[in-house]
């Protein structure tokens, strides 16, 4: 199976733009059922640590449509471990479809107030697990930290491998951990790549208000390559403002926009919170001429059962 697909980009009009930008969907969607995209290689170092400290427990944070959730319950599915999930908000009666499957996979939910949720490690709720449970390993909200990082490292690296001839690489984001993973290894392999140069790295940040996220990328990367990098910053181009509207938020015009995209890409679905806006993104600021490279890479990370989350008519690609 190729995971490379070509895509065609819709104008601001609907019609097929002229593919004078030529841009690639690398399907990281594909790779794995349980976790695909992003959240496998998230979700892998936590758990070799979670098994090299011999817990018995393993738990972490999300909201109630989360695809780490969704992921992380899939994969405990197969593994020797409780799963314990500390969930944003009072849960509802009728649970959502993502918290119904992690239910039925057998993790144990815990509803948390969001003022609590917000305090993460601090979390009185944590504290509450951690005295149930004794030794308890705690995966970041999203998979995230060094070794969600690391993970996502090695993924651009085997991305690359497959796909080594682009001046540009594309991917959202939400913690800022698969953008602090693939910073990290396009900085490393500089010297590597076949054309001579380092792709830039372009990440949307599906977050409102969130502008001190570029730090925090750049911060982590530097801890994953360990004092390596060299030009981390100049190869990082972040966007704050492409949510539309905000997390989660679908609005008119990317509706449209998704509508025209899934018409001329019938074989390659987008999700609502990641993909969908920053390919939207992308083809606004090609459509602008505000784009200077001619091979962009965009990177599938996955979260299609995030559409559950919403009516039925919003998503094309049903």
């Amino acid at each position: 199976m190729s995971y490379l697909q070509t895509v065609v980009l819709p104008y601001a009009d609907g019609e097929a733009s002229d593919q004078s930008h030529y841009v690639a969907m690398y399907r990281g969607d594909l790779e794995n059922k349980e976790a695909p995209g992003n959240k496998w290689h998230k979700l892998r170092y936590h758990l070799l640590a979670a098994k090299a400290q011999k817990v018995s427990t393993i738990a972490t944070f999300g909201g109630p449509f989360s695809n780490h959730l969704h992921a992380f319950a899939a994969t405990l599915e197969s593994l020797p471990l409780n799963g314990v999930a500390v969930v944003r908000g009072e849960l509802q009666p009728s649970l959502t479809p993502t918290l119904r499957d992690m239910v039925d996979k057998g993790i144990e939910l815990w509803p948390s107030s969001r003022a609590d949720y917000r305090l993460g490690d601090a979390a009185e709720i944590v504290a509450q697990i951690n005295r149930l449970y004794g030794q308890v390993y705690w995966v970041p909200e999203g998979g995230g930290g060094v070794l969600g990082a690391q993970g996502c490292r090695d993924w651009a690296a085997s991305i690359q491998a497959h796909c080594p001839d682009f001046d540009a690489w594309v991917v959202s984001s939400g913690t800022g951990t698969t953008a602090a993973g693939f910073l990290s290894h396009i900085d490393l392999s500089h010297s590597n790549l076949s054309h001579g140069n380092a792709p830039d790295l372009h990440v949307f940040s599906a977050l409102k208000g969130e502008p001190r996220q570029r730090d925090e990328i750049v911060a982590i990367a530097r801890a994953v390559s360990s004092g390596e990098e060299r030009n981390l910053s100049d190869r990082l181009f972040f966007y704050s403002d492409c949510h539309e509207g905000g997390y989660a938020k679908l609005n008119a015009t990317v509706r449209r926009f998704l509508c025209d995209f899934a018409r001329m890409n019938p074989a390659i679905p987008l999700d609502p919170i990641y993909t969908s806006k920053a390919m939207f993104t992308v083809s606004q600021l090609i459509s602008a001429g505000h784009w200077p490279y001619k091979r962009t890479l965009f990177i599938h990370t996955g979260g299609m059962q995030g559409w559950r989350g919403y009516a039925k008519h919003f998503n094309p690609f049903f």
